[in-house]
Protein backbone atom coordinates (compact mmCIF):
# COMPACT_ATOMS: atom_id res chain seq x y z
CA UNK A 1 0.00 0.00 0.00
CA UNK A 2 2.74 2.46 0.99
CA UNK A 3 4.83 1.91 -2.32
CA UNK A 4 1.70 2.56 -4.57
CA UNK A 5 0.83 5.79 -2.24
CA UNK A 6 4.83 6.37 -2.85
CA UNK A 7 4.27 6.14 -7.02
CA UNK A 8 1.73 8.11 -6.68
CA UNK A 9 3.09 11.02 -4.61
CA UNK A 10 6.43 10.74 -7.08
CA UNK A 11 4.06 10.77 -9.95
CA UNK A 12 1.90 13.71 -9.55
CA UNK A 13 3.98 15.78 -7.37
CA UNK A 14 7.86 14.63 -7.21
CA UNK A 15 8.46 15.04 -11.37
CA UNK A 16 6.39 17.92 -11.64
CA UNK A 17 8.28 19.68 -8.42
CA UNK A 18 11.45 18.69 -10.38
CA UNK A 19 10.56 20.04 -13.62
CA UNK A 20 9.73 23.27 -12.23
CA UNK A 21 13.00 23.54 -10.15
CA UNK A 22 15.28 22.46 -13.14
CA UNK A 23 13.22 25.32 -15.14
CA UNK A 24 14.27 27.78 -12.43
CA UNK A 25 17.40 27.20 -12.24
CA UNK A 26 18.89 26.14 -16.00
CA UNK A 27 15.72 27.93 -18.12
CA UNK A 28 15.60 30.91 -16.88
CA UNK A 29 16.87 33.41 -19.55
CA UNK A 30 16.11 36.59 -19.30
CA UNK A 31 12.53 36.62 -18.34
CA UNK A 32 11.49 38.93 -20.62
CA UNK A 33 8.05 40.71 -20.56
CA UNK A 34 5.49 41.21 -23.25
CA UNK A 35 6.49 44.90 -22.30
CA UNK A 36 9.75 44.45 -23.05
CA UNK A 37 9.14 42.54 -26.72
CA UNK A 38 6.68 45.72 -27.25
CA UNK A 39 9.17 48.44 -26.05
CA UNK A 40 12.04 46.98 -28.12
CA UNK A 41 9.95 46.54 -31.25
CA UNK A 42 8.51 50.14 -30.96
CA UNK A 43 12.11 51.59 -30.43
CA UNK A 44 12.88 49.97 -33.51
CA UNK A 45 12.98 50.71 -37.36
CA UNK A 46 12.82 49.09 -40.46
CA UNK A 47 15.75 49.62 -42.58
CA UNK A 48 16.67 47.79 -46.29
CA UNK A 49 19.67 45.66 -46.27
CA UNK A 50 21.88 43.78 -49.22
CA UNK A 51 22.57 40.35 -47.89
CA UNK A 52 24.96 38.48 -50.19
CA UNK A 53 24.35 35.37 -51.40
CA UNK A 54 26.01 32.44 -50.14
CA UNK A 55 26.80 33.23 -46.65
CA UNK A 56 27.57 30.73 -43.89
CA UNK A 57 24.47 30.35 -41.22
CA UNK A 58 25.54 29.31 -38.05
CA UNK A 59 22.28 26.86 -36.74
CA UNK A 60 22.40 25.89 -32.78
CA UNK A 61 19.49 23.90 -30.72
CA UNK A 62 18.21 25.01 -28.01
CA UNK A 63 15.12 24.79 -25.16
CA UNK A 64 12.74 27.51 -24.43
CA UNK A 65 11.33 25.69 -21.13
CA UNK A 66 12.23 22.01 -19.83
CA UNK A 67 8.15 21.08 -19.92
CA UNK A 68 6.78 22.10 -23.57
CA UNK A 69 6.25 19.51 -25.19
CA UNK A 70 8.49 19.26 -28.32
CA UNK A 71 10.73 21.79 -26.79
CA UNK A 72 13.91 21.66 -28.85
CA UNK A 73 13.83 24.68 -31.17
CA UNK A 74 16.63 26.32 -33.51
CA UNK A 75 18.02 29.64 -34.09
CA UNK A 76 19.72 30.79 -37.28
CA UNK A 77 22.47 33.48 -37.69
CA UNK A 78 23.18 34.84 -40.64
CA UNK A 79 26.34 37.51 -40.47
CA UNK A 80 27.08 40.39 -43.16
CA UNK A 81 28.26 43.21 -43.87
CA UNK A 82 26.05 46.25 -44.10
CA UNK A 83 27.85 48.12 -47.03
CA UNK A 84 24.48 51.05 -46.82
CA UNK A 85 24.98 50.96 -42.78
CA UNK A 86 29.00 50.13 -42.70
CA UNK A 87 27.92 47.61 -39.69
CA UNK A 88 28.37 44.08 -39.30
CA UNK A 89 24.75 42.42 -38.81
CA UNK A 90 22.90 39.07 -38.03
CA UNK A 91 20.06 38.08 -39.30
CA UNK A 92 18.12 36.04 -37.02
CA UNK A 93 15.27 33.45 -37.75
CA UNK A 94 13.74 30.75 -35.89
CA UNK A 95 12.83 27.31 -36.65
CA UNK A 96 10.02 25.27 -34.65
CA UNK A 97 7.50 28.80 -34.38
CA UNK A 98 6.14 29.20 -37.97
CA UNK A 99 3.85 26.28 -39.24
CA UNK A 100 1.71 26.87 -42.17
CA UNK A 101 1.03 26.09 -45.34
CA UNK A 102 -0.77 22.88 -46.72
CA UNK A 103 1.65 20.68 -45.52
CA UNK A 104 1.88 22.50 -41.95
CA UNK A 105 5.63 22.94 -42.90
CA UNK A 106 8.03 24.83 -41.02
CA UNK A 107 8.20 28.03 -43.09
CA UNK A 108 11.54 29.18 -41.17
CA UNK A 109 13.68 25.89 -43.91
CA UNK A 110 11.89 28.34 -46.99
CA UNK A 111 13.19 31.55 -45.67
CA UNK A 112 16.90 30.31 -44.79
CA UNK A 113 17.00 29.49 -48.32
CA UNK A 114 16.13 32.64 -49.52
CA UNK A 115 18.29 34.06 -47.12
CA UNK A 116 21.05 32.07 -48.63
CA UNK A 117 20.34 33.52 -52.09
CA UNK A 118 20.74 37.00 -51.05
CA UNK A 119 18.96 39.66 -52.58
CA UNK A 120 17.19 43.08 -50.82
CA UNK A 121 15.33 42.56 -47.35
CA UNK A 122 13.79 44.96 -45.23
CA UNK A 123 14.91 44.40 -41.88
CA UNK A 124 14.05 45.40 -38.06
CA UNK A 125 17.00 46.83 -36.55
CA UNK A 126 17.17 48.12 -32.52
CA UNK A 127 17.84 51.80 -32.47
CA UNK A 128 19.99 51.55 -29.33
CA UNK A 129 21.43 48.83 -30.54
CA UNK A 130 22.60 50.36 -33.77
CA UNK A 131 23.71 53.92 -32.21
CA UNK A 132 25.96 51.82 -29.78
CA UNK A 133 29.45 51.58 -30.81
CA UNK A 134 29.40 47.81 -29.24
CA UNK A 135 27.85 46.36 -31.71
CA UNK A 136 27.90 46.45 -35.35
CA UNK A 137 31.11 44.91 -35.41
CA UNK A 138 32.29 41.33 -37.19
CA UNK A 139 32.90 39.96 -33.03
CA UNK A 140 29.45 41.69 -32.14
CA UNK A 141 27.03 42.18 -35.25
CA UNK A 142 23.50 44.13 -34.88
CA UNK A 143 20.82 41.90 -34.68
CA UNK A 144 18.33 42.10 -37.13
CA UNK A 145 15.16 40.36 -37.32
CA UNK A 146 13.87 39.80 -41.02
CA UNK A 147 10.19 41.24 -42.30
CA UNK A 148 9.82 41.17 -46.29
CA UNK A 149 12.19 39.96 -49.29
CA UNK A 150 12.17 43.05 -51.84
CA UNK A 151 14.10 40.76 -54.38
CA UNK A 152 16.04 37.71 -53.98
CA UNK A 153 18.14 35.57 -55.78
CA UNK A 154 15.51 32.87 -55.38
CA UNK A 155 12.84 34.98 -57.03
CA UNK A 156 9.61 32.80 -57.07
CA UNK A 157 9.97 32.20 -53.51
CA UNK A 158 10.43 35.85 -51.91
CA UNK A 159 6.39 35.99 -50.78
CA UNK A 160 7.95 32.69 -48.45
CA UNK A 161 10.26 35.06 -46.63
CA UNK A 162 7.63 37.37 -45.39
CA UNK A 163 7.67 37.90 -41.07
CA UNK A 164 3.96 38.92 -40.25
CA UNK A 165 4.33 40.52 -37.10
CA UNK A 166 2.91 37.84 -34.55
CA UNK A 167 5.64 36.15 -35.32
CA UNK A 168 8.38 39.00 -35.36
CA UNK A 169 6.91 39.27 -32.02
CA UNK A 170 8.11 35.56 -30.60
CA UNK A 171 11.19 35.65 -32.72
CA UNK A 172 12.35 38.97 -31.26
CA UNK A 173 10.77 37.51 -27.60
CA UNK A 174 12.64 34.47 -28.00
CA UNK A 175 16.43 36.90 -29.06
CA UNK A 176 15.70 38.72 -25.84
CA UNK A 177 14.95 36.05 -23.18
CA UNK A 178 17.41 33.18 -24.22
CA UNK A 179 20.57 34.69 -26.41
CA UNK A 180 20.72 38.79 -25.62
CA UNK A 181 23.66 38.93 -22.58
CA UNK A 182 22.38 39.49 -18.99
CA UNK A 183 24.71 42.90 -19.20
CA UNK A 184 22.95 44.00 -22.65
CA UNK A 185 20.04 43.33 -21.48
CA UNK A 186 20.17 45.42 -18.53
CA UNK A 187 21.38 48.09 -20.82
CA UNK A 188 18.29 48.12 -23.00
CA UNK A 189 15.80 48.04 -20.23
CA UNK A 190 17.63 49.07 -17.03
Amino acid sequence: MSRGLGYTFGMFIGIPLLLIIVNFLFFRGNQVTQNEVTEYIAESKVIEVVVPGGITRISEGYYPKLTQGNNVKRIFRTMFYSQEHHKYMMLITFKGYDFRGKYNHDNNMIRNTIIYFGGNFLVRANKAQMSDPAYGTEANPVPVFGVKAIKSGTRDLQVEFDVPDNLNRIFVEQYLDHFLSKKDFKKLFG
